[in-house]
């Protein structure tokens, strides 16, 4: 009869949006601290949600794929906490569909089918944007938007099928902010629409991918933060260093279309910074002979705080993963 009431009260919530599936799994990812907020904002006190966690009828072989902590404010990153004592991540960004090498592509996919990963992280600029770009456009391609969409939903699809357990999260990159703005500035009624966001665009749903707002970030374990980055700096590393500067801690961040790496040692500890390379093609008709290295990063995270990160450069269509050469 208790719980009967409590899970009323939850249905009564504020939060009556939300599935109990989906909440009774974010209790289960939660900090001691994270649960209290949960059950305030629930409307329930913490002795009521932990009943309703242990008892709700949920089948968490079943849940649905949320595995995000909602942060408390805007300027505050998502929390993703990695349950098991090992867990692997892939991060991968900047395809910039229409101009994805498709080739590195598939060569990424050959590596995830193998590798199935615990997340895999979609680290912004999927889609270029290229026909609401401020920049000078090739007005063959202006009626090509639709075509570039179907790109990338054509590529999640692929993955929702490769990958059926892997949780996936979509972060928001500086051009699909292109699209936010251009319709903010030139369509504010459209702007207001469901079907004109990025997660309609995309069809985050329907494969089952969370959405992370622009420059919002993914704060892992309290530890290690994947935001897409907006800093380009001259060299390779130098970007890692700026971020570093700018954000502090650990992290890695993608829009440089480089990898490197920066650390720094000080007297509480060891922090470091990553790049996170490019899948577009090196050829763009709009910059000639540009210094980007394609690649991806597979970072490993235990559930004490330790984290490493595996830089994978792919270079002339190879590259080598645990012993493996993939070309």
């Amino acid at each position: 009869m208790v719980i009967a009431r409590t899970i009323r009260r939850f249905q009564l919530s504020k939060l009556k949006g939300v599935l109990l599936e989906e909440w009774c799994h974010r209790w289960e990812i939660a900090s001691h601290n994270e649960k209290q907020l949960l059950a305030s904002e629930a409307g329930v006190t913490y002795e009521s949600a932990r009943h309703l966690y242990s008892d709700a009828p949920v089948d968490y072989k079943k849940v649905s794929n949320i595995i995000l902590l909602a942060p408390q404010s805007s300027t505050a990153p998502y929390g993703l906490k990695t349950p098991k004592p090992m867990t692997t991540m892939v991060i991968l960004g900047d395809t910039h569909n229409p101009y994805q090498d498709d080739k590195v592509v598939a060569l990424v996919e050959r590596f995830l089918a193998d590798c199935q990963p615990d997340y895999l992280v979609y680290n912004g600029d999927i889609n270029d944007f290229y026909q609401v770009s401020v920049y000078s456009k090739d007005p063959t391609r202006l009626g090509s938007l639709q075509q570039d969409f179907d790109v990338t939903t054509g590529m999640f699809a692929r993955h929702a099928e490769l990958l059926p357990n892997t949780k996936k999260i979509f972060s928001v990159g500086t051009h699909e902010v292109r699209w936010i703005h251009y319709l903010e500035q030139h369509a504010p009624a459209l702007a207001k629409l469901n079907a004109t966001k990025i997660e309609e665009i995309y069809k985050l749903k329907e494969y089952d991918i969370e959405y992370v707002p622009y420059e919002q970030g993914i704060l892992v374990n309290g530890v290690f933060l994947i935001v897409h980055g907006d800093i380009v700096a001259q060299h390779s590393s130098y970007t890692a260093k700026r971020q570093y500067d700018k954000q502090g801690g650990n992290g890695l961040c993608n829009h440089t279309h480089r990898g490197g790496s920066y650390y720094k040692r000080d007297r509480f500890g060891v922090y470091g910074w990553w790049e996170n390379f490019c899948l577009c093609r090196l050829d763009p008709d709009w910059l000639p002979n540009p210094d980007w290295i394609q690649g991806f990063s597979v970072v490993h995270f235990s559930n004490t705080g330790r984290f490493w990160v595996e830089q994978v450069p792919i270079i002339n269509y190879k590259f080598i993963f645990g012993g493996k050469l993939y070309e």
